[in-house]
């Protein structure tokens, strides 16, 4: 959609499985959606998805680096299963002032940074917005002239980051990072029957987004010690409203119904890192991490009134306190030159109400550099997770919440073993082989009754708990000569889960994806004109489908009429025909004379328009067979931006 995204970046990479379509999911080594650490400047994000996962929540104007682990995690990361995502934001210009402007077909950004105090005090500003709620007005405002219901939809977003710096000294510096990310869909039907006044009104709001702040301040004690001091806050936010009103034509009155819901996360804590370097080939981590976390899953308000003056209400109210304390320590040892060893350990007790756990996580890892363009590398790790995200669904809604581990909710676990060997071969191509064996623990699944918004007054009364494995092999290799780069991936891999609740063997997870292969190239024909194309393969996502019908007893006192019962003998039975699909991009670059640089993006989502499956349709033939069929609905999608960058 002509917007770089650091998540639809990810989800090409090995190991990594994207999900649904568009959705900016991210399902590492056969772990779930909610098994991912995302981080920003040292905060937690527990939302990143914008437009049902069209976009993420990461601005690239402002973002400097970003640390991905899949396998063999350093002893400082902890809290999620699968996957740690480390994003920094760039500090601004101590000299001069720079910036950029975007303007796009579904969104705009803005960037500007530049000293407040030149060489001691900077700033860097960042903003994004959405342009979607200026197309959908003015199309339903023409829809709604010729006919005589009348619906508006209104949907939009924002992200905004901003960071100070400031260097005390050469040993001393600090920064403040804020971000605030919102999402607003407002939907308003109006029904109208025999008078001029509408007869039925529906007003649905949904809003959802986080604002965060870190302080931090990097301290150089030595030329062998430094230490980093984060103090972090983050505040997630789901709210709806809905409103129905149904006026009565036989009598005066109407029937309205109410509902109102708020989910939030409020999350105080510090960070204390260590970085101690005693000699050449001893490279010694340690810190502290702690994190006060208020969970309020659900404050839900229901109000039904009819035309006789009943009254029913409904009240739902919901909140858990906890606290999460860390501490680790991790050794970088150089044995030799062709060795080094990584040895660490990560300790976190995890405490709400009465009940704490403790929980010991050993990390270690192994480097051999077998010869000067090779080297071998082993891991082990264990990771624990002590929050739970409950979905009605796999598409990873706003409307979703997140509940801690309880005195009867334990937390999961996850080991996970990966080997591999990366090597640099003849005319700038790299390769790389690894291969993982992951398994987990006390996983948890939602059973609730299919609701938007289900009920968190007995959740966990409505989940099943179970175990899951994970493993396969990848294979990355990629070429650059300065004017031409190719990055191929493929994957082979297992994703299993097993819940004796559901079934009393091991069945495949609904993303249990054999095969994946990506291939991004990209090639820089001048100074002005450079392209890019993606091709990504998967092997179909899978669902659930009946093998049988049987005949169901009739039960005495009712009619003769038997309509059968589906039999389904294993979840997750039958896989989607394979995904796949091509992007293309072109970009065309001018130097203005004042040294400004202008950049024209035209892009093609879907190149060949495959219209790859978003869900299927079951039915029954004449024979008793069954048949399906995938129905997709993103077809070929042209995209377009502008960005002057000064």
């Amino acid at each position: 959609m002509s917007s770089p995204d650091v998540v639809k970046k990810l989800q090409s990479l090995s190991g990594v499985a994207s999900g649904t379509e568009l959705i900016s999911g991210l399902y590492v080594h056969g772990g779930g959606n909610d098994e991912n650490l995302f981080l920003l400047d040292g905060t937690p994000l527990y939302q990143v998805n914008h437009a049902g996962g069209l976009f993420s929540a990461f601005n690239t104007d402002i973002v400097k680096n970003i640390d991905f682990y899949k396998s063999g995690f350093p002893a400082r990361y902890g809290g999620r299963l699968s996957s740690v995502i480390d994003v920094r934001t760039n500090n601004g210009n101590m000299k001069e002032y720079h910036g950029s402007f975007t303007l796009g077909l579904l969104e705009g950004r803005i960037q500007f940074e530049g000293p407040i105090i030149k060489d001691r005090t900077s700033f860097n500003v960042a903003m994004r917005r959405t342009w979607l709620d200026l197309f959908t007005a003015p199309a339903f405002a023409i829809m709604n002239t010729s006919r005589r219901d009348k619906q508006n939809v209104r949907y939009a977003f924002h992200d905004i980051n901003a960071k100070v710096t400031h260097i005390f000294s050469e040993k001393s510096r600090a920064d403040i990072s804020l971000y605030s990310g919102n999402d607003l869909l407002k939907v308003n039907n109006k029904a109208y029957f025999y008078t001029s006044e509408p007869s039925n009104i529906d007003k649905f709001n949904l809003q959802w987004g986080n604002l965060t702040a870190s302080v931090n301040w990097k301290y150089i004690f030595s030329h062998k010690l430094f230490a980093n001091f984060t103090g972090v806050y983050t505040h997630n936010r789901s709210k709806f409203d809905y409103l129905s009103e149904e006026k009565l034509i036989s009598k005066e009155g109407s029937i309205i119904k109410t509902q109102n819901n708020h989910s939030t996360i409020n999350d105080f804590g510090y960070r204390m890192e260590f970085d101690y370097r005693p000699n050449t080939w001893n490279h010694i981590r340690f810190g502290s991490n702690y994190m006060h976390h208020i969970f309020m899953p659900q404050n839900f308000y229901s109000k039904y009134d009819n035309a006789t003056n009943n009254e029913l209400t409904d009240r739902i109210k919901s909140q858990y306190k906890s606290n999460e304390f860390t501490f680790y320590a991790e050794d970088e040892i150089s044995l030799s030159s062709r060795l080094k060893l990584n040895g660490g350990i990560h300790y976190t007790m995890f405490s709400i109400a009465s009940t704490k756990y403790h929980s010991v996580e050993p990390r270690a890892a192994m480097n051999i550099k077998v010869c000067d363009n090779a080297s071998f590398k082993i891991s082990y790790t264990e990771m624990s997770q002590f929050m739970h995200q409950l979905s009605a669904t796999y598409l990873n809604l706003p409307t979703d919440y997140w509940v801690p581990s309880t005195e009867r909710i334990t937390p999961m676990r996850s080991r996970q073993y990966s080997a591999g060997i990366y090597s640099r071969l003849p005319y700038n191509i790299k390769l790389s082989i690894e291969g993982f064996y992951k398994t987990m623990h006390n996983l948890i699944e939602y059973n609730g009754d299919n609701q938007l918004n289900p009920s968190a007054n007995d959740w966990e009364e409505s989940v099943r708990t179970g175990k899951g494995k994970a493993y396969g092999a990848e294979t990355d290799i990629s070429y650059s000569n300065g004017k031409t780069s190719i990055d191929v991936s493929y994957t082979l891999s297992w994703n299993k889960r097993f819940f004796p609740d559901f079934h009393q063997s091991w069945y495949p997870d609904k993303f249990d994806n054999r095969h994946k292969f990506s291939i991004n190239l990209s090639h820089k024909f001048n100074n002005r004109i450079d392209a890019y194309a993606s091709w990504n393969f998967h092997s179909g996502n899978r669902i659930t489908i009946p093998t049988q019908k049987v005949e169901a007893p009739v039960i005495p006192g009712t009619e003769n009429s038997n309509e059968g019962m589906m039999i389904y003998e294993a979840p997750n039975n039958v896989s989607l025909p394979a995904y796949h699909r091509l992007d293309l991009g072109i970009n065309f670059r001018k130097t203005t004379k004042r040294g400004f640089e202008r950049i024209w993006n035209v892009s093609l989502y879907n190149a060949y328009c495959r219209m790859n499956p978003l869900y299927a349709t079951i039915k029954q033939n004449p024979n008793g067979t069954f048949t399906g069929k995938g129905q997709g609905i993103f077809p070929i999608i042209p995209s377009f931006c502008y960005t002057l960058k000064f």
